[in-house]
């Protein structure tokens, strides 16, 4: 059975399509058959993420009825089946999400796990993107601005009786100035199920169009969300011991210099 998991936040630059990105990859590289939509109809960043910007045909022709799904599918070298969406004025103005849900149903059946990569906030295509998953992951920073937003999402998501498998903290970096996850589980009513380091090298992986886990593989960050996807089908992913000590390391010298 294909499960539709949505990666949806409350505000912009919190780095849900990073996740989203990484996780397709980490899912992927243990063995799951992985597709990942782009559902930001707005502004989309997938494309860019995946090294595919420009593509003849995207998920706006999808729901337009102006492509297949063959059409607008596009395979990363990583095996992951990716369909970004259009960047162009024109498909915004031409396309409307409310036949999201019954568009990915008919995606449902040759994966195993579908990613849908929400738009920011929570407009008509946010709604829609959480309408049409079956399991959300709700990202958010530890910070109060951040959270509150995240929050809005999981008041909506409650309303339309989405399942929500928990809260990842992005670009947490253990420093004093930072909402505790104790604070955020305690603000948002759901688990934190993963935090994900600030790393510097995500920049460069962006620049490179190449998610952070081909990029930089051994990196604690990638480390963090290989744990996260095994966590997402039951598997105890533990990394390196070297890794592990980095990590350790990392930590330490982060709090002192909080």
């Amino acid at each position: 059975m294909t499960r539709v998991i949505g990666v949806v936040s409350g505000k912009g630059g919190v780095g849900k399509t990073t996740i989203a990105s990484n996780l397709a990859l980490a899912l992927n590289e243990f063995n799951k058959r992985v597709m990942i939509i782009d559902t930001n109809l707005t502004t989309p960043n997938l494309g860019f993420h995946m090294g595919i910007p420009l593509y003849p045909k995207t998920f706006h022709d999808l729901l337009r009825g102006e492509a297949y799904p063959e059409e607008a599918t596009y395979i990363h070298p990583s095996g992951v089946h990716v369909i970004p969406a259009g960047i162009s004025l024109n498909d915004l103005k031409k396309t409307d999400p409310k036949n999201m849900d019954n568009v990915i149903l008919d995606l449902v059946g040759d994966h195993d796990i579908i990613l849908l990569d929400g738009a920011a906030g929570l407009g008509k295509e946010g709604m829609a993107g959480i309408k049409a998953s079956d399991e959300l992951l709700i990202v958010t920073n530890p910070e109060l601005p951040a959270v509150t937003d995240a929050l809005k999402a999981v008041k909506l998501a409650e309303e339309t009786g989405t399942h929500i498998l928990g809260v990842v903290l992005n670009k947490h970096n253990n420093v004093s100035s930072e909402l505790t996850v104790s604070e955020v589980e305690a603000l948002m009513g759901y688990p934190v199920i993963s935090t994900i380091s600030g790393d510097n090298q995500m920049q460069a992986s962006l620049a490179a169009k190449t998610p952070l886990i081909s990029y930089k593989p051994n990196s604690q960050a990638s480390h963090e969300i290989k744990k996260l996807a095994g966590n997402l089908i039951g598997i105890d992913y533990q990394p390196p011991v070297q890794a592990r000590t980095t990590g350790f390391f990392s930590k330490i010298f982060g709090f002192l210099k909080s």
